[in-house]
């Protein structure tokens, strides 16, 4: 019964194959005789070995077209083929030849362009593309560009002196540019090289202002390349003497700040005064610890940090001490460093600067348990015996008085590096003494007189005080 089965449907299957074979050859036929009649396609040369030199705006491709002396010219499309030009090929060598051409306003940064040789007959090649970076502002902006380090207004001579930061070889600077209108109303454009990092530009007022770009010429570019202009604006002259207050100072004492919150006093007593100042800037006594630090004791004394004080005595050792109900107790060791021979200290947030009669600016990090920090006694700068009065403004900033008079500021970085100086002021040697309690700063006159700024600034003023 199964084999009668099986030879059953084997019976079966064998029409229904021999159907389907037939079908298909015929399918195959019909497939044959349909590309029958057509020519095999050709293609011609298509383009090869594509380079590109960026430039600003621009590129200029190159690329190799075979030896097919069927070519005609090449078409390049980019901007998802919406945009083409069209490259007249003319042949000059029976062998591959090179071929270019410089594309304009394109947009900055990287485009797909896609390469076609063609010609008359209707014939053309297999596409050919390649990635291709532009160049324009924001790359510009992303270079190692200089930088305005420093400016001084040489108010009496109309003379902005700038200093540049220093460029290397590996920066490619072509030149950095100036552009400015100089009081006779003529625009003026400066060129720097490289090499120059000191520049004046003359004719310029107070409050005047100018435009700031680097040039650079890449090796693998076809143009120069800029940033974009920074503008620069000169401190405004303001002649103003102060608000005089009704506090009257002494010559022999010394006035030091509180993180802004206080003023300081102590005196040839050894008292130590407490002032608050009102937003008008006058200073009303709050505090008063008499002979609390005595002058027979410490030769400088001065607020450091959380209600803590450093006092150089008159053997030259360092103490901290705490202030604490109306009295002082010693912070850690008795003394905690010797030789502190200096002529000057400013102290600000972590650390002290002491100035030598030398000049010399060293750094001090004393730490709140009286004991010091690493490095220390760094030096940080020379030439502070050409200032008479020196001290800092806001714990941001020194300012220092010349013996001409001029105002210089001079900013610090939080670890006490001092930055580039600027002339902010003139007349100032009129004050015998200056202190600021936060942003407002005061000037004491050799009579005692206080005179107040209210609305100081180390930036945008160039304050005239004679």
């Amino acid at each position: 019964m199964k084999n009668i089965i099986k030879l059953f449907a084997q019976a079966w299957y064998l029409p229904v194959l021999l159907l389907l074979a037939l079908t298909s050859c015929d399918k195959m036929n019909d497939i044959q005789q349909e590309f029958a009649g057509r020519e095999e396609r050709s293609y011609l040369g298509k383009v090869d070995s594509i380079e590109y030199y960026p430039g600003f705006g621009r590129a200029k491709l190159t690329w190799y077209v075979s030896a097919d002396p069927k070519v005609e010219r090449t078409i390049i499309y980019w901007n998802m083929r919406q945009d083409s030009v069209v490259k007249e090929f003319v042949r000059n060598t029976s062998g591959i030849q090179k071929d270019s051409i410089t594309l304009d306003d394109l947009p900055e940064g990287s485009t797909l362009f896609e390469f076609r040789n063609v010609n008359s007959r209707g014939e053309s090649s297999l596409y050919s593309s390649a990635t291709v970076t532009v160049w324009g502002l924001e790359f510009g902006d992303g270079l190692r560009a200089r930088r305005v380090q420093a400016f001084d207004l040489d108010y009496e001579q109309s003379i902005y002196n700038l200093m540049l930061s220093p460029s290397s070889a590996g920066d490619s600077v072509l030149f950095s540019e100036i552009v400015y209108t100089n009081d006779l109303g003529v625009e003026k454009t400066v060129e720097i090289k490289p090499e120059i990092n000191e520049v004046a530009l003359n004719n310029f007022s107070a409050g005047n202002e100018f435009r700031f770009r680097t040039v650079f010429f890449l090796p693998e570019g076809i143009d120069t390349v800029y940033n974009g202009f920074q503008v620069y604006r000169a401190a405004t002259a303001v002649s103003e003497r102060g608000t005089k207050i009704s506090l009257q100072g002494k010559s022999g004492s010394k006035y030091f700040d509180n993180y802004g919150t206080l003023l300081y006093e102590w005196n040839t007593a050894g008292d130590l005064i407490t002032y608050d100042a009102d937003t008008n800037g006058e200073l009303t006594q709050t505090e008063s610890y008499p002979a609390i630090a005595p002058r027979s004791t410490y030769r400088d004394f001065f607020f450091y940090d959380d209600n803590k004080f450093i006092g150089v005595l008159t053997n030259n050792r360092v103490t901290m001490q705490q202030l604490e109900d109306g009295a002082l107790s010693v912070v850690g060791a008795a003394t905690f460093g010797s030789g502190f021979s200096h002529i000057q200290y400013l102290p600000t947030r972590g650390f002290f600067f002491s100035r030598s009669a030398a000049g010399a600016l060293n750094t001090w990090i004393a730490r709140n348990d009286a004991t010091w920090g690493t490095p220390n006694g760094a030096s940080v700068g020379t030439g502070y015996n050409a200032y008479g009065e020196i001290m800092l403004y806001n714990h941001e900033a020194i300012l220092a008085v010349d013996q001409n008079g001029y105002l210089w500021n001079i900013p610090i970085s939080v670890s006490g590096v001092p930055g580039f100086k600027s002339r902010i002021g003139r007349g100032w040697d009129r004050f015998e003494k200056i202190v600021s309690v936060g942003t407002t700063l005061y000037g004491m006159e050799s009579n005692g007189d206080f005179y107040v700024f209210n609305d100081f600034n180390t930036t945008e003023t160039f304050w005239i005080v004679d």
